[in-house]
């Protein structure tokens, strides 16, 4: 089996089929709304992969016939949800006049993992189908992704650390409004 080194370090590998579909896939993904990004780096796609490897994908590629996993989305997600709950923050505090608990109550409405997946799903954005899962997280007869709300979520939250990370805090900014917080209030009584 092929293996490939990714994410800059010789410890992190990942089947070369493997990452290929995924790259496909991502660079399909971002090239559409709200993304809208083409030519992307070699570098910079491989943080845009990271974002879509869930931790049971690559807990299985850790075994005793492997070198050590390749890194799941969880460092990037970490990032991800501070950015998110900051540009909300940032939001409600600019363009309110709430008290803090209503504004508390609205950040709610955009941050929480049911919101997030409901409003990525409601955007078009195939999260579902780009994600890398292990064996436990895919139906066993179509092989398709079961994508759980909170795993939508934090990929999503990842993504937004990658844009974040090589585009900046402007284009992440633009996606979270676009995509959380122009929905958030639709839904939500200000």
């Amino acid at each position: 089996m092929t293996e490939i080194t990714i994410i800059g370090t010789s410890e992190h590998h990942i089947r070369m089929g493997d990452y290929q579909a995924l790259q496909r896939k991502v660079r399909v993904l971002l090239a559409k709304e709200p993304f809208c990004l083409r030519r992307i780096a070699k570098k910079d796609l491989d943080i845009f992969c990271e974002a879509f490897i869930h931790d049971s994908f690559s807990n299985e590629m850790d075994s005793d016939s492997r070198p050590k996993a390749v890194r799941s989305y969880e460092r990037l997600e970490f990032l991800g949800d501070s950015i998110v709950e900051f540009l909300a923050c940032e939001y409600i505090y600019s363009n309110s006049d709430l008290q803090e608990g209503r504004m508390t109550d609205f950040k709610q409405e955009i941050v929480a993992n049911k919101k997030i997946s409901s409003y990525v799903k409601e955007a078009g954005i195939d999260i579902d189908g780009v994600l890398l899962l292990g064996h436990g997280h895919r139906d066993p007869k179509t092989k398709e992704n079961i994508v759980e709300d909170n795993m939508r979520s934090d990929a999503f939250e990842a993504l937004i650390a990658a844009i974040y990370l090589v585009h900046g805090m402007d284009m992440a900014r633009e996606i979270v409004h676009k995509i959380l917080i122009l929905p958030a209030l639709r839904d939500f009584q200000v």
